[in-house]
């Protein structure tokens, strides 16, 4: 697939979630967004990680979406994650203060509390609960330097040492 994002999203930003489900996205990730590129839009999906949320741009969304051919697949979770995964997207838009409004529904399926981190992460922003994100950095810091091995080696797969972290999900 070819990717399209030219600079990927960094670092890590607290933000709150207000009355009205608004949050703001750091104006250093904004600003990495190219409109014409990446589109006006952004989606919101569930995330890899428990009690999480993740946004792509619409233009990296909708290539993945093309590249998973799902419905050429004989496996019956292709189908279930084909379910879940685009029944659970919203398509979004930021306003003019690079906010953006957080549907209920998919609020329902996580628990992220109003203190949040907006973590990037590559070609993607990770919405996590303040107190999730600290623990998973705290977890993933024993192990920094055989995850260090994924800037290694490009394009391989990240270390089999099949540890599974604090969050009982497989870690890279």
């Amino acid at each position: 697939m070819r990717t399209l994002r030219r600079v990927p999203f960094t670092d890590a930003y607290v933000r709150n979630i207000d009355s009205k489900n608004r949050l703001q996205i750091p104006a250093q990730m904004r600003g990495v967004i190219n409109p014409e590129l990446d589109g006006k839009s952004m989606f919101l999906v569930p995330g890899g990680r428990d009690n999480t949320l993740s946004l792509y741009t619409e233009a990296y969304f909708c290539e993945k979406a093309a590249s998973l051919r799902t419905d050429e697949r004989d496996d019956p979770d292709a189908i279930d994650f084909e379910q879940m995964f685009f029944g659970s997207a919203s398509r979004i838009e930021l306003d003019s203060q690079g906010r953006l409004v957080l549907p209920e529904r998919q609020l329902a399926m996580v628990d992220l509390g109003t203190e949040v981190y907006v973590v990037g992460a590559q070609y993607r922003i990770d919405l996590w609960r303040k107190s999730g994100y600290e623990a998973f950095m705290q977890d993933v810091a024993s192990r920094r330097s055989a995850l260090h091995r994924v800037l290694r080696s490009p394009g391989r797969a990240a270390p089999s040492s099949g540890d599974v972290g604090s969050s009982g999900s497989r870690e890279l």
